[in-house]
Parts: structure tokens; C-alpha cells; sequence
């Protein structure tokens, strides 16, 4: 299956999910080592194409496409240029997932699934959508081996091997947030995965 459309498959699914609205969200691919493919700003995430794609040149940012690429252009390219092993990256609007990030609770490790595909998610401290202060942030943190950056108040963002393994990760984090966010309804976290003790 092409690339592209595979990363499109992705965005019209985590939509359906609820994990991002019609024009929250962005996405992208590595291409060829040195490109990128970039979801557009302004296009409905259900009735986005394609053709809609933008692709980027990941050392001189230089955009090629008719639709303008997300306003977190810098952020994808940031993480690519700092981790070469990161093929596809993911950043949703996961309510749990923020939900729990500004909580006064931490990321118990409940599930062993969501700790073998997540890891440990960084969390960090909002600032402004798009900016060059978010990118340096957000890359700093997979510059140190994250596989999933949790922006306090904005949302999350994953890298992996490909679009499947960066869905995976979001997807995981956010079951993970779920149970968590359960967990707290019926009192707190009383059991927890071992060397979380």
C-alpha cells in the first residue's frame, strides 16, 4: 500500500476514534531519508486525501504542495533531524491522555502492554502551538529516547518505526489513560505493575 495513503487511513481513523476534531492533529511520514510528508492545515481530518499531503524537505523546511503543511511543521522536523531510527509521527488531541497529564497523578504503569509499546511518557509543560520553543521541547525529550511526548494542556505526540507503530503507541497511551482515569473514580490506584512500587 502507498505510504501516503496509509498515513491518510490513519488520520480519517484516530478522527473516527476521537482522538483529534476535524482540524486538530497532525501527522507525517519520512521519505526517502531526507523528506517528509506533512498533513495540510485547514482540511477536515475525514475528508482529507493524498493529494492533500505536503512534502518537506527535512533540513531546509522548504514546503512542495498546493495546501499549506500544519502549523507543527518545525516539531516534525525537529524530531526527525534528532532521531534517524523514526519513520512516522503521530500528535493527537487524546482527552485521557491530557486528562491525566494535568492531573496531580502520575503515569502509574497498570497495564503491561501499554509499558512494553509506550515506555515511560515524558511530560512536559505547554507552550505556544507551532512555536520554535515547542519543537526544541518536544524533540529534546526524543533526543533522550521517548517514544511518546505528553504536552500538558495540548495533547501527544509519538514517533515510530512506521504510521502503524506511532498509531500504536497513542492508542496504548490513551487505554492506558483510561484505566488510570477508572482506577481514580473507584478510589486511586492500589495495584500497579511491579517495580512501580
Amino acid at each position: 500500500m502507498d505510504s501516503r495513503k496509509e498515513l491518510v487511513d490513519c488520520v480519517k481513523s484516530l478522527y473516527g476514534m476521537g482522538l483529534t476534531t476535524p482540524v486538530s492533529g497532525n501527522h507525517s511520514i519520512r521519505s526517502g531519508g531526507s523528506l517528509m510528508w506533512i498533513t495540510p492545515s485547514g482540511v477536515p481530518r475525514y475528508r482529507m486525501r493524498p493529494a492533500d499531503l505536503v512534502r518537506v524537505d527535512l533540513k531546509t523546511g522548504k514546503a512542495i504542495g498546493r495546501s499549506k503543511p500544519s502549523i507543527e511543521l518545525g516539531m516534525h522536523r525537529s524530531i526527525y533531524n534528532v532521531r534517524p531510527d523514526i519513520n512516522a509521527i503521530v500528535h493527537v488531541h487524546s482527552p485521557f491522555t491530557i486528562g491525566v497529564s494535568i492531573s496531580a497523578k502520575r503515569f502509574w504503569h497498570v497495564i503491561g502492554e501499554a509499558k512494553m509499546v509506550v515506555g515511560e511518557p515524558a511530560v512536559i509543560t505547554n507552550r505556544p502551538s507551532g512555536s520554535a520553543e515547542l519543537a526544541k521541547a518536544v524533540s529534546d525529550e526524543f533526543k533522550k529516547g521517548a517514544r511518546a511526548v505528553v504536552i500538558k494542556n495540548h495533547g501527544v505526540v509519538a514517533g515510530g518505526s512506521d504510521i502503524d507503530h506511532a498509531r500504536a503507541i497513542v492508542e496504548s497511551l490513551e487505554e492506558w489513560a483510561k484505566i488510570l482515569t477508572i482506577a481514580q473514580v473507584f478510589g486511586g490506584v492500589s495495584s500497579w505493575l511491579d517495580d512501580d512500587g
